[in-house]
């Protein structure tokens, strides 16, 4: 299972939200028609890697944003009170389920969050958590075949 593919199920069994992972263009198209509140991902273009002794594991930086939609004519106060915190909930329950169950992910740092307001095409409220995560399991030399 991919990294990417990882992330997804460990959002969606945390908090329940559909998990949306796609380019920014296509996103901003599909938040028309997504269900809210969700999750979402831009597609990641690049990454690190990890080498402990030997073994290699795909580390990556990500912003996971968490969102739900808002009306046009909004008071940041109220996005705040009513939209955004429960969009941070979502997100720490996610960030705490990296910590107590398996989700094949190890949370390296917390980098920051942001807020995000009525971006796009759809009209919506995010908070965005970014974060550095690795795969648990690596890959050895061992896990190939030796060439003829």
């Amino acid at each position: 299972m991919s990294i990417i593919e990882k992330i997804k199920q460990s959002v969606e069994r945390a908090t329940g939200l559909p998990f949306y992972y796609d380019t920014p263009q296509t996103l901003n198209v599909r938040l028309d028609r997504a269900t809210y509140p969700c999750a979402m991902l831009h597609i990641v273009t690049s990454g690190a890697l990890a080498d402990d002794n030997g073994i290699m594991r795909e580390r990556l930086n990500v912003e996971v944003l968490f969102t739900t939609t808002s009306r046009l004519d909004f008071d940041g106060v109220d996005v705040e009170n009513n939209e955004l915190d429960k969009m941070k909930e979502h997100a720490f329950k996610w960030l705490l389920s990296l910590l107590r169950t398996r989700t094949g992910l190890r949370l390296v740092t917390l980098n920051g969050t942001n807020r995000y307001y009525a971006m796009d095409d759809a009209i919506y409220s995010a908070y965005g958590v970014n974060v550095t995560l690795e795969e648990m399991q690596g890959v050895t030399a061992c896990d190939f075949e030796p060439e003829k």
